[in-house]
Order: structure tokens, then C-alpha cells, then sequence
């Protein structure tokens, strides 16, 4: 099959066109009529190169994946993607800072495809991809910034059953495929749509394992109380994914407590972390408890937005501590010489997942810079998708 000569550009001139056709540089195929990119006419649609060794280091020589090996692109393996979306190939989904790369959907499913993805998990990818568009996520920062901030993709719903996304033991990873290559899809598309690379458009000061891959499904069936998407106002056959601007994890162990209360404590002394930015920004914090640690605190008759509650009165810094981050301290956070690490109780984000054990997983958020986005996965005609092969009929 005949290929096409690239056209070599600067990534100046690139930027200044708006176009995020970087991946195509690099995926040699026929010229085509019926896709063009808006700004090269030799734009070109998907790698031909058997050899995934060659594929995988061509790739990351041109800073275009995460330093793992991925699956090469090729036409057969996108438009297996295409199949699981109702949208176009060139439909633009979002546009994402700081480059203002184009999301179209075929970007999307290239990305996809490399990651590692099923097919069938396109729609989940599709949707994330456009939630960190909105605005209130405020995706400029979160990439820009020398935080160790990552993206959390969280789902809900019939679909991420389907899929069979990890809600369970291990759900934060590794081992679960869903799990693993949505979080890596969507952290693919920051670096090679978004321009989202460490050191250019991703300036964390020393990053964090939690960029590779960072997505899990809540546990609804082992939760004594209603689920996050059921909270936002989505009933129980709709599909969400969520976003969330948050540090890697930290564990919060505590096998010995009997009562709520007792146990409430010690999570909220966890979060009381001075030096993250909720410590002197405060906003939404991510608590994935454990269903054990939920049925303890359920059992002495306390609901969800009773240990929001608690957690936002009694999660404190001083404010000697607080007043050391990065950002000058607002005097109306001050409360009795102490900064609470939430604004208001419903910035405590909580989640029931995991297997057995006595854990509960806290994660600080990038403070007042970021607030978590919602989506159900619909088709474009704003019906819910219930089942992935719904695209099928």
C-alpha cells in the first residue's frame, strides 16, 4: 500500500493552527479523500506497521505514549472502536488545553487502541474525554500545574458492569483490564491530544504512578447507602463516568474500631494532611471506603451525608501548617485558628469500593483549582446507553 510523505512542521506552527494531528505524523497509510485534517492535506489515518517492538519505540522516541509498549493502531483495530460510538469519525468532541488539541472521535479510538482498550469500552472513554472538557474541571490547571495531580475516572451504572469493570478486591489495580486501559486511554489522549507531555505541557514536579492509570467502578451492590451518580440525580440504569482531579491514594488502615464514630476519626485525621493543596485551598476530597468500614458506620444508623458531615467539622490543619502551600491563604477559610480541608460537606466525594478488609482509601484534590465532572454516557440523540451493544442494533 502506498504511503504518504509527511509534511514535517514545528510543534510552534502546530500550535498556533490549533491542530493536534501529531498522532498522524506518525500513522502511515493511503491518502484518503473522504477525511482531511482542517490544516494539512496530507492528513492520514492509522499505522500499517506490523512490528508492535518497532510500532511501541517509534512512538515513544516521539514522546507520544507513557513509556509502556502499546497496541499499533491500525485501521482494522480503530474501526473496530468506530463500531461502539453513534458519532462520526471527525466529529469534534472537546477541545483540551494546553495545545486546544482537537478530540475528535478517531483520536479518541486511535488513543483507545493503543491503551490497550476492548472495543466495547469506547463509549466510557468517549465520555471522559468530553467531561474534562467542561470547564469547572479546569483542565489548563490540572495539567499545567507542578502538583502531582491525576485524572480519576469514576463509573457508575449498568454499563461498567457490563464491561466488567473492577468495583472489588484490587479495583484500584492492577489486574482489572477495563480498569487499567481507561485510565491509560484517557491519560493517552492528554499527552497526544491535549499535549499533555511531562516536562512541556505537563509540568509536575516529579509526576506520580497514578498519571499511568487511574480509573475504578463503585461497589453499588456492597454499598448500605445510595451511589454517587444516584446522589448527582441519575437513577440506577443510567451510566455515568466521572472525573476527578486528585493525588495517588493513601491508605487509611484501621482494623480495631466497632463504633462510626471511632472510626469516622481516623479517616479524618488522615485527611488532615498538611502540605496538599486542600490544606490551604479547600475543596473536594475523594474517600473510597472500603464496604466493611461502610457497614460499620451504617450500623450505628449514620447515612452517607452524615459522614460528609463529620468528615468536613472535624477534618482540620492548623493554620501555621496550612499557611505554608503554595498559594496565600484566604482568611475567610480561618476558622478557630484551624482550616477545615472541604468547603462545605458536599466536597467529600465518597464512594464504596474494594474487597474484604478494613480500609478506606483517602485522596486529596487539587483544592479550589478543580471541581469533579459527571456525565451519563448517552447516545447523541440523548438517550441513555444501557448496554454497549445497543450500538449494535
Amino acid at each position: 500500500m502506498k504511503s504518504v510523505k509527511m509534511e514535517k512542521k514545528s510543534p510552534r506552527s502546530r500550535s498556533k493552527e490549533n491542530c493536534s494531528c501529531l498522532i498522524e505524523d506518525l500513522l502511515e497509510n493511503a491518502k484518503t479523500d473522504d477525511r482531511l485534517c482542517e490544516v494539512s492535506p496530507n492528513d492520514i489515518e492509522v499505522f500499517i506497521d506490523p512490528d508492535p517492538e518497532k510500532t511501541s519505540y517509534n512512538f515513544y522516541i516521539r514522546r507520544m505514549t507513557d513509556g509502556l509498549p502499546i497496541i499499533p493502531p491500525t485501521r482494522d483495530r480503530v474501526l473496530k472502536f468506530m463500531a461502539y460510538t453513534d458519532r462520526n469519525p471527525d466529529d469534534l468532541l472537546a477541545v483540551l488545553p494546553p495545545r486546544q488539541g482537537k478530540a475528535i472521535i478517531e483520536k479518541i479510538a486511535i488513543n483507545s487502541v493503543m491503551a490497550g482498550c476492548l472495543p466495547q469500552f469506547m463509549p466510557i472513554v468517549q465520555h471522559s474525554i468530553e467531561a474534562l472538557s467542561i470547564e469547572k474541571f479546569n483542565l489548563t490547571s490540572v495539567n499545567a500545574t507542578t502538583h502531582p495531580v491525576a485524572v480519576c475516572t469514576i463509573l457508575n451504572g449498568p454499563v461498567s458492569r457490563e464491561i466488567g469493570a473492577s468495583s472489588g478486591d484490587g479495583c484500584l489495580g492492577p489486574g482489572n483490564l477495563a480498569n487499567a486501559t481507561i485510565g491509560r486511554a484517557v491519560r493517552l489522549c492528554l499527552i497526544n491530544i491535549a499535549g499533555a507531555v511531562p516536562g512541556i505541557g505537563d509540568h509536575a514536579t516529579m509526576g506520580s504512578p497514578a498519571k499511568y492509570s487511574y480509573a475504578f467502578a463503585e461497589s453499588e451492590s456492597e454499598s448500605p447507602w445510595d451511589s454517587m451518580h444516584y446522589e448527582k440525580g441519575f437513577d440506577s440504569l443510567t451510566s455515568t463516568t466521572t472525573v476527578m482531579a486528585v493525588e495517588a491514594p493513601h491508605n487509611v488502615n484501621d482494623h480495631r474500631s466497632k463504633h462510626a464514630e471511632e472510626l469516622l476519626e481516623t479517616i479524618s485525621h488522615t485527611l488532615s494532611t498538611p502540605g496538599s493543596n486542600n490544606s490551604h485551598v479547600p475543596g473536594e476530597v475523594l474517600v473510597i471506603m472500603s464496604p466493611e468500614h461502610a457497614r460499620t458506620i451504617s450500623r450505628d444508623g449514620l447515612d452517607k451525608q452524615d459522614v460528609k458531615n463529620y468528615l468536613h467539622e472535624n477534618s482540620l490543619v492548623s493554620v501555621e501548617l496550612g499557611d505554608r502551600g503554595g498559594r496565600k491563604l484566604d482568611k475567610k477559610w480561618i476558622v478557630d485558628g484551624n482550616i477545615r480541608i472541604t468547603r462545605s460537606p458536599n466536597d467529600v466525594v465518597l464512594v464504596i469500593a474494594g474487597g474484604d478488609g478494613r480500609h478506606t482509601m483517602i485522596a486529596h484534590g487539587f483544592g479550589t483549582s478543580s471541581e469533579s465532572v459527571t456525565l451519563p454516557i448517552l447516545f447523541k440523540d440523548g438517550t441513555p446507553v444501557q448496554s454497549v451493544h445497543d450500538f449494535k442494533e
